[in-house]
């Protein structure tokens, strides 16, 4: 037990090494960076859709060849698309250049109402005010996305530099996608090749349970946070507030972030409703908290269920460091990664211990 433990104590030790020494060189690790940062993005969002899409490609190919399947799935997505864009895009057009074109007299306005609350006896007899001293920052925060806003605008490097990147991933995720629900369910055996035949049966539970975690994860995720979208929409659109649509939008993509996700996409709203009178914007704050009770208690346990097992005090630390380190795409992917090393983890500890009391057997 003990040489095993300087075994792998050993080649940890050697790994760092290396990583320590390939980094001091930096063109040695440099271009294998560059390479991830590229294709990172499209195989993320092409091992999405195939989680998403591979039911339905499932389905098809029990009636037809699993390539024409496939066609069909991307003739039905882009017909979705452009149904859905032409459903709601002109709308959602109008917001949202509504909103930037506002987005000054917000920020006049949120610097007026805090100075007025700065100034409230109540505030200062309790010697609130230098908490809501956000004058200069909101002025910074807007320098500063202006300053982003002409860069994009002006920087005509950056925006060949946009247009190449979209079209790329327009042109490579569907790319990998295809060979992904073609060929993907071929994968864990094309893993399995690379161990002996004695572990196969071992190592083939690790690779489904992660499949089924992953897949869970994903098709949950994406329901529920559709769910809330249409929720908040509703909910916004009956109070009358502004920017319904782009707000509910946002609302439900930040959702994506566990625990977090949720207030951080209140935050606008409650701005934009704040904005127009104090009412309005307890009513976004009772609309939020009413649609996050519904989703924890009924719609995600149903929908997710409680295969992820893990505890809510677990998931903020993970999102929080996550988030400290690697920022918002850590935030997002922080959850799926630990579900599915946590499965890995399991089906060791559980093989360390079958093992370990065979050994135990023989000896007796």
């Amino acid at each position: 037990m003990y040489y095993k433990i300087m075994q792998v104590g050993s080649v940890i030790l050697l790994l760092f090494a290396i990583i320590y020494l390939g980094s001091l060189v930096d063109w040695i690790f440099r271009p294998v960076i560059v390479f991830g940062q590229t294709l990172f993005v499209p195989i993320l969002l092409a091992g999405v859709l195939f989680y998403l899409l591979r039911p339905l490609v499932h389905i098809l190919s029990k009636k037809m060849p699993r390539g024409i399947a496939i066609l069909l799935v991307y003739i039905g997505l882009v017909g979705l698309g452009v149904g859905l864009f032409s459903f709601i895009g002109p709308e959602l057009q109008r917001q949202f250049t509504n909103l930037i074109n506002s987005m000054p007299v917000i920020v006049k306005e949120l610097q007026v109402l805090l100075l007025t609350i700065q100034e409230n006896d109540l505030i200062q007899r309790f010697g609130l005010e230098d908490a809501f001293e956000w004058k200069d920052r909101i002025e910074q925060i807007v320098v500063i996305a202006s300053g982003l806003v002409g860069d994009l605008v002006t920087n005509t490097i950056s925006v060949i530099g946009t247009i190449f990147n979209t079209l790329l991933l327009f042109i490579i995720v569907p790319f990998i996608l295809f060979y992904l629900l073609k060929e993907g369910e071929r994968l864990p055996h094309f893993v399995l090749n690379f161990i002996s035949k004695d572990k196969q049966q071992k190592v083939r539970p690790i690779l489904t349970n992660m499949d089924e975690t992953l897949s869970n994860y994903i098709q949950g995720v994406l329901i529920v946070c559709s769910f809330v979208g249409i929720l908040y929409y509703v909910g916004f659109s009956i109070i009358g507030l502004e920017y319904a649509l782009v707000l509910a939008i946002f609302g439900m993509v930040t959702n994506v972030i566990p625990y977090v996700g949720p207030w951080i996409g209140a935050i606008p709203s409650f701005i934009v409703a704040l904005l127009h009178s104090p009412m309005q914007a307890i009513l976004v704050l009772i609309i939020v908290v009413v649609i996050q009770q519904i989703e924890s208690i009924f719609v995600q346990p149903q929908i997710i269920g409680k295969r992820m097992s893990i505890h809510p005090v677990t998931v903020m630390i993970l999102v929080l460091v996550a988030g400290r380190f690697i920022g918002v795409v850590g935030m997002i992917l922080v959850i799926p990664t630990y579900a599915v090393a946590k499965v890995i983890a399991t089906h060791l500890y559980s093989l360390w211990k079958v093992r370990k009391e065979e050994q135990e057997n023989l000896i007796k």
